[in-house]
This record gives C-alpha cells, sequence and structure tokens, in this order.
C-alpha cells in the first residue's frame, strides 16, 4: 500500500491519538491506586485527568476523521481505518464511565476489593497497550502486528477470569444487594476496557489480511 502526504499524516494523527488513550488510562490506574490508598483528594484530581485526556482522544480522532474525508487512503481501507479509530474510541470513553460511577455515584470500594479491582484494571490496561502496540506496527511490521493482536487476545481472556472470579467474590460478601450491584457494574465497566481492546485486535486481524494482499 502506497503511503503519500495525507497517509503519512493521518497515521501521525491515529498516533496521537493512541497516546491520549494511554493517557487516559494512566490517569484511571491512578485512581484506582489512590482508592487503594485511601486517597480521597487524589481520587478526585486523577478522575479529572481521566476526563481530560478523553476528550483530548475525542478531539483528536475527529481531527483524524476530517483529514480522512479529504480523500486520504483508499476508500475500501479508509471504513475499516475508521472503525478501528471508533473502537479504539471507546477504550477512553470507558475508562470516563469507571470514574463516573466512582464519583458520581460516591462509590464505596471495600478495602478487602481494593487491589483486586486495581490488579482489574492494571490487566485491562496492559489488553489496551499490546491492542496499542498492534495498531502502531499496522503500518510497519505486520509480522508484529499480528503477534500483538493474538497477545491482546490472550490478555483479554485472562482479566475476562480475574472479572469472574471477582463478581463471584463480590456476591459471597455480606453487602446490602444494591453495594453488589454497583460494584459488579464497576467491576463490568472495567472489563469492557479489554472488551473493546480485543474488538480492536478482530478489526486489525482484517486490516492486516487486507495489507498482505
Amino acid at each position: 500500500m502506497f503511503f503519500g502526504k495525507k497517509e503519512v499524516a493521518i497515521i501521525q494523527l491515529f498516533h496521537e491519538h493512541l497516546d491520549f488513550i494511554s493517557k487516559t488510562l494512566e490517569n484511571l490506574e491512578k485512581v484506582f491506586l489512590a482508592i487503594e490508598s485511601e486517597d480521597s483528594m487524589s481520587i478526585e484530581i486523577y478522575a479529572e485527568e481521566v476526563r481530560k485526556m478523553e476528550s483530548a482522544a475525542d478531539a483528536k480522532r475527529r481531527e483524524m476523521e476530517n483529514s480522512m474525508y479529504q480523500g486520504a487512503f483508499l476508500p475500501n481501507f479508509r471504513g475499516d481505518f475508521l472503525g478501528l479509530a471508533e473502537t479504539f474510541d471507546k477504550v477512553a470513553n470507558e475508562a470516563e464511565n469507571v470514574v463516573d460511577q466512582i464519583i458520581l455515584q460516591h462509590l464505596s470500594v471495600p478495602p478487602e476489593l481494593r487491589n483486586d479491582l486495581l490488579k482489574q484494571a492494571q490487566l485491562a490496561i496492559k489488553t489496551y497497550e499490546v491492542s496499542k502496540e498492534a495498531a502502531l506496527n499496522l503500518f510497519q511490521e505486520l509480522s508484529v502486528a499480528e503477534e500483538m493482536i493474538k497477545e491482546t487476545e490472550r490478555l483479554e481472556n485472562v482479566e475476562d477470569s480475574h472479572e469472574r472470579a471477582l463478581i463471584k467474590r463480590i456476591f459471597e460478601m455480606d453487602l446490602t444487594l444494591a453495594e453488589k450491584r454497583q460494584l459488579r457494574e464497576l467491576v463490568l465497566s472495567i472489563g469492557d476496557i479489554a472488551n473493546y481492546s480485543e474488538d480492536c485486535s478482530d478489526r486489525m486481524e482484517i486490516i492486516v489480511l487486507k495489507r498482505r494482499v
């Protein structure tokens, strides 16, 4: 596939979009670290940073889309690429959803769950970072992209197992049903970060196949 100036510029915007998502997730991890250390001020600070970085990621995606509609890439590839960027954007959206649940619902996380939630968030973030590595190699080393796509799927399965065990544990705890449901919703939303990352890997598989033709 030939890359002209327009294509190279859009690929750069795509990389910047991915970097903003990484920053969103870095701040999400800091939220859970602050929860673990019972630092309520830091929870608020890092939650706001999650929102700022999510907005920046969204703006970068729109900039990329506007540039792409000016004629960069072949039409059949353009649709795949736009779909991939939109799916990656859902990762940042879900990170914002997670902090909104924590902040807006004044969610109280039992001490015995804090480390497990932090671990789940870290697994979800790792799944994203590996899918990001696949994306960065879509236009460079396809073999590396393929390897990272497989690793994304493996990590999503690891996160999914942790997620199920955590939900089981929550419903075995001495909590009200409302509290259990709140915590279950939080766990599922963290898991969706990994799920959307795997969705990205599925889209990238198609792109890799088309690039190899």
